[in-house]
């Protein structure tokens, strides 16, 4: 105990490097944010500016609605309060998506993992290739999470059956927007 009763704090970073901070915040965040990244990428650039602008609830509930649709071809969120329809996506399976910029960028760090340990292991007692293994487990994690969200992904050639209401589209690939307008404005007689 200190001078007059009093505990004395110890600072638990003190003495720590940055790396040794943030390491276990980077292994942790990487596999779901590669999984979100790959799974609704090309979804939001679908939606485009309506997605950006919109706020951070309703930003939720659409990242919500995409890779639970197409994880599960799950809709939690049809409509915000105001009754606007939020976009919905299907189920998709894609095994193409597997080899995308995250599997790749985790089987970089696995080489560096393997063929740094490899040299380190050559000559004993000096580390000539730092963090292998750091490097190779977040590799990993990237890999993994870039694969899963990959898997499920939208193909790029697929005609994708994305709907939204009152959500405009600046469309890459063919979309079909479902408007639930009860007056057909094309003047058709079907």
């Amino acid at each position: 105990m200190a001078k007059n009763g009093r505990r004395k704090f110890k600072n638990p970073i003190k003495g720590k490097s940055l790396s040794k901070i943030l390491y276990p915040v980077v292994k942790s965040v990487t596999a779901p944010l590669a999984f979100l990244e790959q799974i609704s990428k090309k979804d939001r650039q679908d939606l485009g500016q309506s997605f950006t602008t919109a706020g951070y609830g309703t930003q939720l509930k659409i990242m919500s609605n995409i890779v639970l649709g197409r994880v599960a071809g799950i809709t939690p969120f049809h409509k915000l309060s105001d009754g606007t329809m939020l976009p919905t996506a299907p189920q998709t399976i894609n095994f193409a998506g597997v080899n995308n910029q995250w599997t790749k960028a985790g089987l970089v760090g696995i080489g560096y993992q393997m063929i740094g340990g490899h040299i380190n292991k050559m000559f004993p007692g000096k580390n000539y290739i730092p963090e292998t293994s750091r490097i190779g487990t977040v590799a990993k994690s990237a890999f993994i999470g870039g694969a899963l969200g990959g898997f499920f992904d939208d193909s790029p050639a697929k005609a994708q059956t994305f709907s939204r209401q009152s959500f405009p589209t600046t469309t890459n690939r063919a979309l079909t927007t479902n408007y639930n307008s009860g007056s057909d404005s094309t003047g058709s007689s079907f």
